[in-house]
């Protein structure tokens, strides 16, 4: 009984539906490792005092959002370079980062600079660590 109900599942999935389904899920998946990034850059903002907490996750929010956009464009154009894509992303990741942080707090650009880089590269040690743990692992 549960195979033939794995088996349906995989029919429906392989139907003409599938890049659909897969667009869906793969956004879905984007949406949440960037909330979860996020979470983690607002908590490191907040630990650095960059601000309240309730602040510091929103602009968390709001870098990670355009970030996440202009990555996952970048990612469909480089996904058969990964070695080239990670460097680029970082680099664009960053840049929007401290633009994001000195508009909201414009006095402190060393400062600000600063801060973007510890958070993206807690950030992204982050998710190299787990994605090569979950990619050793089945």
């Amino acid at each position: 009984m549960l195979q033939d109900n794995l088996t349906s599942l995989h029919y429906a999935i392989s139907g003409p539906a599938a890049p659909y389904l897969l667009l869906i899920f793969g956004f879905l998946a984007l949406v949440i490792v960037d909330l979860l990034i996020a979470l983690v850059e607002g908590v490191m903002l907040t630990l650095l005092r960059w601000n309240p907490f309730r602040t510091s996750l929103t602009v968390a929010l709001i870098m990670n959002i355009v970030a996440g956009i202009i990555n996952g464009v970048l990612l469909i154009l480089l996904q058969r370079t990964p070695l080239v894509w990670l460097p680029v992303s970082f680099v664009l990741a960053l840049v929007i980062d401290i633009f994001v942080l000195t508009y909201f707090k414009r006095e402190a650009f060393k400062r600000n600079s600063l801060y973007a880089l510890l958070v993206n590269l807690a950030s992204y040690i982050l998710l190299i660590l787990s994605a090569y743990y979950f990619g050793t692992h089945p």
